[in-house]
């Protein structure tokens, strides 16, 4: 029996479904350290989240930000065609420990951002959330589904709004959901 009422978890995203397993091991899960649970239904920046729950500073590592094209499941959240995004692939780090908290994969989609932002994501360290608050842009973030994946990691996408339009889809896989270290 859930230890939940699946409607609690499922009203915050545009996608998940009550009866998706993913809610009930939202729910469920023993090992997931219960702050985390908040952290998959927020819409706030996590840099900020995840510092104030481990109590370091967390660093952006920027894998990769270069030309991609998003699956098609990809451009219909953010409602293009084949039109080409920058593709931007980070960890989030801790910066005392080095433990990875977080891999994330982000598509944005340049003819709905201002250049000032897309020039500034391209400095080492950046973070689109932080980055987000800094340059004041009016946007909203709406998260679409979180995800349980065959590794017991939990994923979870959204979409950042702007301007009423989709112009950032971001997936983030957390990757270490334990409680933080003492």
């Amino acid at each position: 029996m859930l230890k939940y009422e699946a409607p609690v978890l499922s009203k915050f995203f545009l996608s998940q479904k009550e009866t998706d397993q993913s809610l009930a091991d939202l729910g469920d899960d023993d090992r997931l350290f219960p702050a985390y649970r908040a952290v998959m239904v927020s819409d706030g920046t996590l840099t900020q989240m995840l510092s104030a729950l481990h109590l370091e500073d967390i660093v952006t590592r920027c894998e990769e930000n270069d030309e991609g094209l998003p699956d098609p499941e990809q451009r219909s959240w953010l409602e293009i065609g084949g039109e080409p995004c920058i593709r931007r692939r980070v960890t989030l780090n801790g910066a005392s420990s080095g433990r990875t908290y977080v891999r994330a994969l982000s598509y944005l989609y340049p003819p709905r951002l201002p250049a000032p932002f897309l020039e500034e994501l391209s400095r080492p360290g950046s973070s689109l959330g932080t980055q987000i608050l800094r340059s004041r842009i009016p946007s909203r973030r709406e998260l679409i589904w979180v995800r349980r994946g065959a590794d017991s990691v939990y994923s979870r996408l959204y979409r950042i709004i702007v301007q009423d339009r989709p112009a950032i889809l971001i997936q983030e896989d957390f990757v270490d959901i334990g409680a933080p270290s003492q």
